[in-house]
């Protein structure tokens, strides 16, 4: 009787077996899923295996250009740069035009300080502020020309008030070349002028005649008579 327990117990126990191993690893894995803690310390003690580098990616494409910014200050002027080097020497000039020789240097300017009256003669004026070449004759109040050319000649009279009229003539060797004429009534003052442009021949001579009235002079040269040459001619 106890050996026929015996039996039937072992063979019991042979049949729960498997049982409670899957019970166990059943355990087992609940309490490794349900455990989180314990399995990130377990993988903080494992190390694992390095990977192997891989190529290098391509280049993106460029991104699209961004909107032009606003225009900043104006910057400090910057320090003067150094000198530069000298230059190359440059190519020697054309000749130039001849200067005016002394000769053709013709120029002169009469003024008036004091009436004059005296008709149908030269008139003399008592100040001479240029004369150029010393061609015009203080004494006689008459031009001679230097040599052959183109003369340019100008006058400014004014009328004496004592009287009402007056006439000069811009004379040439003797000839009247054209007249000033200037009318106020007595008692006021009047200014006329002419202009000239003449050729000469060497030796020839340009004055002022007087032909009646009067002529106002006093500081302020009211009455002037000018000339110079313009070009010589051949």
């Amino acid at each position: 009787m106890a050996e026929k327990d015996f039996i039937s117990w072992h063979l019991l126990a042979l049949l729960f077996l498997p049982f409670c191993l899957c019970q166990d690893e059943y355990m087992e894995v609940s309490r490794r899923s349900y455990n989180p803690v314990a399995k990130v310390l377990q993988s903080h003690h494992q190390t694992g295996h390095k990977g192997s580098r891989r190529n290098h990616g391509n280049n993106g494409n460029n991104g699209a250009t961004g909107q032009e910014g606003a225009k900043g200050e104006k910057g400090d002027k910057g320090d003067m740069g150094p000198r530069g080097e000298r230059g190359h020497h440059g190519p020697k000039g054309e000749k130039g035009y001849p200067g005016i020789p002394p000769e053709l240097q013709v120029a002169f300017m009469a003024s008036m300080a004091t009436h004059f009256s005296n008709q149908n003669s030269g008139i003399i004026f008592s100040s001479v502020e240029t004369n150029v070449g010393n061609f015009f004759d203080v004494m006689t109040g008459r031009f001679g020309a230097p040599v052959n050319g183109v003369y340019f000649f100008t006058f400014n009279m004014m009328k004496h008030e004592d009287v009402e009229e007056v006439y000069v003539y811009l004379m040439h060797n003797g000839n009247t070349v054209f007249s000033l004429y200037s009318y106020e009534s007595k008692g006021k003052a009047d200014t006329s002028g002419n202009s000239a442009v003449l050729k000469l021949a060497k030796g020839d001579e340009v004055w002022l005649r007087m032909g009646n009235g009067a002529l106002h002079g006093d500081h302020q040269r009211f009455s002037t008579f000018a000339g110079f040459l313009l070009f010589e001619t051949k």
